[in-house]
């Protein structure tokens, strides 16, 4: 038995020294009698046990395989959301799109989020409450300023508004059998035969759209793409008491939007003034986001100084998203939701791999 003492107090100084931890008081307190060796012996297990967990802690993060975060809290629900590219990307084409999320999520204010590339995919992990935020992150954040060529609102039986000759015949086409209807922001694409990002994304050609009342547009090439944003921030505006987003464009997109609101104003706004409908929808400018119009303000003057603001009935929780999802520029790929799973902590290597 002694020999056995003498070897666990050996292992418990090499532990306590590996760990940094005070020199175990086993020797003197084995020294006292066989009286106290047992509850000795206990202690000395426990303290084996927490030199080992502490070695553990340490080591595990340095040497495991890249994977979702820890969770923010002992009971805190998690959620793993798989992005997968709708082409494949190379490994630091989706090393830049996880550390464009987690930007996003710290303007958002969402601490607890991690984006990692696993893989082909990048998982979005954090807590479950924040599930339908952390949806939002994964939106390309394509921006484009288009001017309106055609218009025609839902269900309208008026004749479309704008000037038809100003439109490629294979945009008319699309603009003639597309059914646009309220709140719809993805199927009308299919049926446009928008089948990728780069079919309405694309700033150099012509589009078709629809706003979320159900109207639709044809669309000229973006003058103003959305690269040229360099800053943009959600804000309560002074004299709606609505909340919007508050763009400040580079240099060259200041120019851009200053030309092009010039031109619309010196050229539609005079007939657009006297009631010529065809005029006031030609000085209307859309703003696209990710195919989508989610403002289309008539244009009254010229835009100088390269700021611009986005209204649109927005919450503060919409205004703040898209802020997010503009203020550092577009993701490099477009992602697909392909996988979301939600557990508790204990479950999370699980959850993680299913």
């Amino acid at each position: 038995m002694r020999e056995t003492e003498q070897l666990i107090a050996g292992a418990l100084r090499d532990i306590a020294a590996e760990a940094g931890l005070p020199r175990p008081a086993a020797d003197a307190t084995w020294r006292a009698g066989r009286r106290r060796r047992l509850t000795t012996m206990a202690a000395s297990a426990a303290s084996i046990a927490g030199a080992i967990a502490l070695a553990l802690a340490v080591v595990l993060p340095l040497t495991a395989a890249p994977g979702p975060a820890s969770p923010p809290g002992p009971t805190a629900r998690l959620v793993w959301i798989t992005l997968s590219p709708a082409k494949p990307a190379k490994a630091d084409v989706l090393a830049a799109a996880a550390r464009l999320l987690r930007e996003r999520a710290a303007q958002l204010h969402l601490p607890d989020t991690q984006a990692q590339v696993w893989g082909p995919d990048v998982v979005l992990t954090g807590p479950a409450a924040d599930q339908e935020q952390l949806k939002t992150l994964a939106m390309p954040g394509v921006l484009n300023f288009r001017q309106v060529l055609l218009y025609q609102p839902y269900r309208g039986t008026a004749p479309a508004r704008g000037d038809a000759s100003l439109v490629n015949h294979h945009t008319l086409a699309l603009f003639g059998t597309l059914a646009c209807t309220p709140d719809n922001t993805s199927t009308w694409k299919n049926q446009a035969g928008y089948t990728a990002a780069e079919d309405y994304d694309n700033p150099d050609t012509q589009i078709v759209s629809c706003d979320s009342s159900g109207n639709k547009y044809a669309l000229d090439v973006a003058k103003v793409p959305g690269t040229q944003i360099g800053n943009a921030v959600a804000g309560l505006s002074r004299t709606s008491n609505q909340w919007d987003v508050t763009l400040t464009l580079k240099s060259a997109g200041t120019t851009a939007l200053t030309n092009l609101t010039a031109k619309l104003v010196a050229r539609y706004l005079p007939g657009a003034g006297a009631g010529n409908q065809d005029d006031y929808w030609l000085d209307t400018l859309a703003i696209v986001l990710d195919g989508n119009i989610i403002s289309a303000p008539h244009i009254e003057s010229p835009i100088p100084g390269g700021i611009a603001q986005i209204a649109g009935n927005f919450t503060r929780a919409q205004a703040e998203e898209l802020a997010a999802q503009l203020h550092n520029g577009a993701l490099p790929i477009a992602f697909r939701i392909s996988a979301i799973s939600t557990s508790a902590p204990a479950a999370s290597s699980q959850a993680a791999a299913g």
